[in-house]
């Protein structure tokens, strides 16, 4: 008994292999068919959508038709198979100007048998044209304006401790001519980079970023090249006395506290400043014109290799007396 189920099992598992060998190679045989029929070269029609670059004068470069182009020509099964999936493809043909027609303010057309060859050539040896169905197809050419734009840096960069940017970001060129529609020129101001990342920085950069690019809007440039200056600084403290100018003589502005703590940074490079290289002021007029009585002082005066600053505090009372009986 135990011998008759052996033998069972066996039959059954040689059967379900027979099975297998046969799917596979059923699924062989419609590759090797599938592969065979795709090489193999089919008159069908075939619909595209046209990119036509005629280079008219004073208008845009390129515009898409209006209308699908139809044709009838031979090609292998793997294109027709590649240009029946989705969406017609879009196929880009550049023809002379002579051959657009205008027919009223943006509106053109090309008739099809005019731009044959260019439609040929297009296709790149993918399809060997019989016929063009369509007979003409229109297109959509607003006219172009340009203007000159200034290009503004996007930068994102982090220093390493004690180091800074001096000045801004250069870049040339700092300008590009931009090419659109009038209406869409009119509102564009600027263009701007590309973010130009950074991080730990401890010394000058420098490289290529480009510019953001803007639907419908042709650039000059689409690339321009950045650089920044970087130092590496101290931080220090002094004690400046603050000035008043521009009182009449028969007046007088005191200012208090009358010294203020001047915090600066300076590049690194081995200088030391004293108070004397300083000079906060408060002006009399400002104090009329504002009618405060207090006032943030004026760094009039400063050394050349000085960053940034800050006074602590910021701001000073003023009190304004006569000088002939000392009255307010």
């Amino acid at each position: 008994m135990a011998s008759e189920n052996g033998i069972g099992k066996e039959g059954g598992w040689r059967d379900r292999k027979e099975w297998l060998l046969l799917l596979l190679s059923l699924l062989l045989a419609f590759i090797v068919w599938l592969i065979h029929s795709l090489s193999l070269q089919y008159s069908v029609f075939i619909e595209y959508n046209v990119e036509l670059s005629p280079s008219l004068q004073g208008r845009t470069r390129s515009a898409e038709s209006e209308d699908v182009l139809i044709i009838r020509g031979r090609a292998d099964g793997y294109y027709i198979l590649k240009q029946r999936v989705g969406r017609p493809k879009t196929l880009h043909v550049t023809a002379p100007s002579a051959s657009v027609r205008h027919r009223s303010g943006d509106s053109f057309y090309v008739v099809c048998e005019d731009i044959k060859s260019n439609i040929v050539e297009a296709l790149g040896g993918n399809v060997d044209l019989e016929f063009i169905v369509t007979e003409t197809l229109g297109f959509s050419f607003p006219e172009v304006a340009s203007r000159k734009v200034p290009v503004v840096p996007n930068p994102s960069v982090t220093f390493k401790p004690q180091y800074t940017q001096i000045g801004e970001i250069e870049l040339r060129p700092d300008s590009v001519d931009i090419y659109g529609e009038a209406g869409l020129i009119a509102t564009i101001d600027s263009v701007f980079t590309e973010t130009i990342y950074r991080s730990g920085v401890d010394a000058p950069i420098q490289g290529i970023c480009d510019i953001v690019p803007i639907r419908r809007v042709r650039f000059s440039e689409n690339a321009v090249y950045y650089s920044m200056n970087v130092v590496r600084y101290v931080e220090e403290s002094v004690t400046v006395p603050v000035a008043v100018t521009g009182v009449p003589e028969d007046k007088e502005l005191i200012v208090l506290p009358s010294d203020v703590t001047l915090t600066f940074r300076t590049i690194l490079d081995g200088s030391r400043y004293t108070a004397d290289d300083f000079v906060l002021s408060v002006d009399y007029e400002d104090f009329i014109t504002t009618m405060e009585s207090e006032l943030i002082p004026k760094l009039t005066r400063m050394p050349d290799n000085v960053l940034s600053w800050s006074i602590y505090p910021r701001y000073v009372d003023c009190v304004l007396l006569d000088s002939g009986n000392g009255d307010q």
